[in-house]
């Protein structure tokens, strides 16, 4: 008779061999996108005033890694009103739509019943691996 342990292992067994068999195939992946990482990464995150970060997740329910693509959906959309180029909008436009953001941010931090600082920077930075070390840029893009 087998026992419950007996067919936990034969199906994890079984489980292991059709994952090396299939490869590729969803739901069953040997995971190759962490082979070949890029050698820059790129993120954005929120600080205050004097450029300490806040965990922007407490304070208004956005998380960290959506406030890029909150700021790029913005930057596109407004790009396209505008009929130009993502790259070719202004440092004008570009800090309206920046603008923009810590107004919807502030809001989201009231609905959660917390309060941004007076001040707050949004802060994009570069990551890149040169010379077998790790190498951090961080700019900031918009700062009231």
């Amino acid at each position: 008779m087998l026992t419950p342990k007996v067919i936990l292992l034969g199906g994890m067994l079984l489980f292991a061999v059709l994952s090396l068999v299939l490869q590729e195939n969803y739901p069953l992946s040997h995971y190759p996108m962490y082979g070949d990482p890029d050698p820059v990464s790129q993120y954005y995150h929120l600080t205050d005033g004097d450029g300490k970060p806040l965990p922007i997740d407490q304070l208004t329910g956005v998380r960290a890694a959506n406030l890029g693509k909150i700021l790029r959906r913005r930057m596109s959309d407004h790009a396209k009103a505008l009929k130009v180029d993502v790259k070719k909008l202004s440092q004008a436009e570009r800090d309206h739509v920046a603008r923009e953001t810590v107004q919807y941010l502030r809001q989201q931090a009231r609905h959660h019943q917390h309060a941004l600082p007076e001040h707050v920077r949004i802060m994009f930075t570069t990551i890149r691996f040169h010379e077998g070390r790790v190498l951090e840029q961080p700019e900031v893009l918009y700062s009231e």
